[in-house]
């Protein structure tokens, strides 16, 4: 199989460092320009160190997918999960064993689950990073939050790159917002100019590639109402959750308001249904990603399908085989799937996390779809909502750019 353009322009680039990044769109073939620079310091190393999520390491499709294009060195490679390396000493400690005995190679597929600084993966991985002759991060979505999400990754590479502390990088690229909470004030917006100054540095270290496909994408916007009743049984939710209470956390009220309206709209219910009747009549199929484990198992029991909410992604075989309606929460099935058997997604409930709802769309919208893709986004109109489009609007996590504490008066306008 001949390189695509880019992925040669990203080996030609990194091969010729110690340390990079690839910052490739999902579809765009990372783990094959993973695996040709390793081939290329093959003669250097004695040992792969492959570092990614739990979910892709328990996978045999993900596990099958490195041997595919590592063939004759795959024997080298030891995985180890991003989650075991502060969950599991003993694991963190034979990795790092690993590392001291043998000449290697690492490499830390989806890096933006390393971005935390305060996170003891996080900090391990920073401590450790001279232990690792070579290293590689991968990462489709580098920034989900704001350009904070890129000094631990930037770092992992190499200290010397940015030359700083976190709140120097901080005071150099980052609009501080004080609301006299928040320990962290720095992680707020950047300027145009920041993100430029930011690039400059780093543009020799990492290659990015936008993601190209000969199919087509087709965003449908859905919006719906509650019904008379609802809003009343809505209404009365907040103030039983919200009464005696002055102030109450955000993220905490989000979370149960969003759940109780979204499981019980009505509208937005018979419009899946619909919506999924008209894609099967075509003989095509569809995912569907909700938030809640409520709404998977009222969907799954209206349509049928596969319902998956965690456990082993092998399971998902029986949607590429048989199965039409395939039902997940964006946690589980937003990373690492291959799901181009479809042409249809379904965004049934909402979420803060721009990064999940990009990964999700590119299980489906990747290379090798060749029918267009239909997204349809589904939204119930509630100021919660709004909240949450103009969060997804401005690329960022609103529970990051808002006090941690409302008042009760504010959250009944959810």
């Amino acid at each position: 199989m001949n390189l695509e353009l880019k992925q040669q322009m990203a080996i030609e680039k990194l091969s010729q460092l110690k340390a990079g990044a690839l910052f490739m769109k999902m579809g765009t073939g990372k783990t094959k320009v993973a695996c040709d620079l390793i081939r290329l310091k093959l003669s250097s190393i004695d040992a792969v160190i492959w570092i990614a999520p739990a979910s892709l390491i328990k996978s045999t499709k993900y596990i099958g997918e490195v041997k595919k294009w590592s063939a004759e060195f795959f024997d080298k490679i030891l995985f180890y999960t991003i989650e075991g390396i502060s969950q599991s000493d003993s694991k963190y400690l034979e990795m790092r064993q690993t590392a001291c005995t043998r000449r290697n190679f690492c490499v830390v597929d989806e890096s933006i689950y390393i971005k935390n600084t305060r996170a003891l993966r996080t900090k391990r991985l920073m401590r450790d990073y001279n232990l690792f002759d070579f290293r590689i991060i991968l990462n489709g979505t580098p920034i989900t939050k704001s350009l904070l999400d890129l000094y631990s990754q930037i770092n992992f590479l190499s200290p010397n790159i940015l030359k700083m502390t976190e709140r120097q990088f901080a005071d150099n690229f980052l609009v501080y917002f004080f609301n006299g909470i928040d320990p962290y004030p720095w992680r707020r917006w950047s300027k145009p100019a920041n993100v430029e100054a930011l690039v400059e540095i780093i543009r020799p270290y990492i290659f990015n590639a936008d993601f190209k496909t000969e199919c087509s994408l087709k965003l449908l916007t859905r919006k719906f109402e509650l019904d008379a009743e609802e809003r009343r049984k809505y209404s009365a939710f907040k103030d039983r959750y919200l009464d005696g209470k002055l102030c109450v956390r955000f993220f905490s009220v989000a979370q149960k308001f969003q759940r109780a309206y979204t499981v019980s709209c009505k509208a937005k219910f018979c419009a899946a249904i619909s919506i999924v009747g008209r894609i099967l009549a075509k003989g095509e199929k569809v995912v569907i990603f909700v938030k809640y484990i409520a709404e998977a198992k009222m969907l799954n029991k209206a349509f049928g399908g596969l319902l998956f909410t965690g456990g082993y992604k092998d399971d998902l075989l029986l949607f590429e085989s048989g199965e039409n309606v395939l039902i997940c929460t964006y946690g589980v099935g937003s990373v690492g799937l291959n799901l181009q058997c479809a042409n249809n997604i379904i965004f049934y409930s909402q979420t803060f996390d721009y990064k999940e709802k990009e990964q999700a769309k590119h299980r489906v919208f990747r290379t090798g779809q060749t029918k267009t893709v239909r997204i349809f986004d589904m939204w119930v109109d509630t100021g919660l909502e709004d909240i949450i489009r103009y969060s997804l609007s401005r690329k960022s996590d609103l529970l990051k750019t808002v006090e941690q504490f409302i008042s009760a008066e504010e959250a009944r306008r959810l």
